[in-house]
């Protein structure tokens, strides 16, 4: 049902509205971000556009608990770094400013890729 009502859109334009002058790096951030959602949510991944809400997604497998006590963050924070093969210090994550989809679901996907691509630089920059 959510692929029928999400028109799917390209990597390139998912990027684009995610990063108005996408450098590699944050092309790939978005990409992985993008594929983790996909990934849980058990949908293909052009289905994940990047102007959704996380509140959006709330028909999608793992997705529907978004914004509710079940909700399993740490998973979400796994997912990505399986598509970015890395392994976040859970002091750095503590100290992340990035917002939590769970407690912000009007929250966009760009919105979230954006805060956590500033703290994914950052967080490698004082490694």
């Amino acid at each position: 049902m959510f692929a029928k009502i999400n028109v799917a859109q390209s990597k390139f334009d998912f990027v684009k509205n995610c990063f108005k002058d996408p450098s590699a790096e944050q092309a790939k951030v978005a990409i992985a971000i993008r594929n983790a959602i996909a990934t849980l949510g058990k949908i293909e991944s052009k289905f994940i556009r990047a102007e959704a809400s996380f509140e959006d997604l709330d028909s999608l497998p793992f997705w529907s608990l978004c914004g509710d006590a079940g909700f399993n963050t740490v998973k979400f924070i796994e997912a990505i770094e399986l598509e970015l093969g890395i392994h976040f210090l859970e002091e750095k994550i503590e100290h992340s400013s990035v917002r939590d989809p769970d407690l912000n679901i009007h929250m966009k996907i760009h919105e979230f890729i954006n805060e956590f691509y500033i703290w994914y630089e950052y967080s490698r920059d004082t490694d």
